[in-house]
């Protein structure tokens, strides 16, 4: 409904779902969440967000409603608007989730992946403004990516674009959930993080890290903690594997020439910890033309980009 004022987003989660009324300014005007009822079924989590979507917007007229926008992680057919079996979702096979919303609301949906969702929100209201060509990285459980290529979403030929945290950094590495050795999810993502550490306990007994948490329970959060903390084992595990990140944008700077890549969690939270040994290995792996014209910074949104991630995607037009 073009030029109508009002947008409601869809986030999609295997821990929480979540929907808002926006306007296209990026104002959030209403918003409700709840823990995801994955155990039930997509049906479950379908009628939840039935509710909630009824709740954000409320006695607001349909036609002042410009669309439905859905993020949600894949694997899925943006342009079919169907999610195929996403891990974090059991059960999720082959469900036409555009057409249903559009069914039960009467509104234009659509669908996005949810990298490639945030990816738009941090280029038009984060990190990512002002430029024609960026690389957005979750950096956090999993390594995914967006692309912005001259200043539009670039999804590839089947909606697999940007599976940065899916190239491979180290032959013979460590399994990936993929099922690919080596990598940059496997050396680099916060499981990978916590593995390291436990991998290298017994160098490091001392550590603050182990005050924290035993080593079957240690996570990235606790390694994060203990660096800012000034922990010396715990920062090494992070200079390690901000090194492979940087191994990683090196990759993604010598195919795609980008302005900005634009970091997630880890890089939120870690800051020069992880960025410092990331331009390094930055440095040793790109060329210096490539590496001239690009900035590699943290994201800008935090919790406000899982808000404005659907919403982007009826104003990237």
């Amino acid at each position: 409904m073009s030029g109508a004022p009002y947008i409601v987003g869809v986030d999609i989660g295997g821990t929480k779902v979540a929907c808002v009324l926006a306007d296209e300014q990026g104002n959030i005007l209403a918003r409700h969440w709840q823990p995801t009822r994955a155990q039930e079924g997509w049906q479950a989590v379908v009628q939840q967000l039935f509710e909630m979507a009824e709740q954000v917007m409320g006695d607001v007229p349909r036609q002042r409603v410009r669309g439905i926008g859905i993020s949600c992680g894949g694997p899925l057919d943006s342009q079919k608007g169907i999610v195929y079996s996403p891990p974090n979702l059991p059960g999720w096979d082959a469900v036409p989730i555009k057409r249903i919303f559009e069914e039960r609301f009467g509104l234009p949906t659509r669908l996005e992946n949810d990298a490639n969702a945030t990816a738009l929100a941090e280029h038009r209201f984060g990190a990512g403004r002002g430029t024609r060509n960026m690389a957005f990285m979750t950096w956090g459980t999993g390594i995914g990516g967006g692309l912005i290529l001259d200043g539009r979403l670039y999804r590839g030929t089947n909606d697999l674009a940007g599976e940065i945290g899916h190239t491979t950094i180290l032959l013979g590495g460590p399994l990936c959930g993929c099922g690919k050795h080596g990598c940059l999810e496997a050396l680099a993502s916060g499981p990978a993080i916590a593995r390291r550490a436990r991998e290298l306990a017994q160098s490091a007994p001392e550590s603050a890290v182990w005050q924290m948490a035993e080593p079957d329970t240690v996570t990235a959060q606790h390694i994060v903690d203990a660096a800012v903390a000034g922990d010396t084992f715990a920062r090494f595990v992070l200079a390690e594997a901000g090194t492979y990140m940087g191994i990683g944008i090196a990759n993604v700077a010598q195919v795609l020439n980008p302005e900005r890549v634009v970091l997630g969690t880890i890089a939120v939270k870690a800051g020069e910890l992880v960025l410092e040994p990331l331009r390094h290995a930055l440095k040793v792996h790109a060329w210096s033309r490539v590496r001239e014209v690009l900035e590699v910074v943290p994201a800008q949104l935090g919790d406000r980009a899982q808000d404005l991630a659907a919403v982007c995607l009826w104003l990237a037009d």
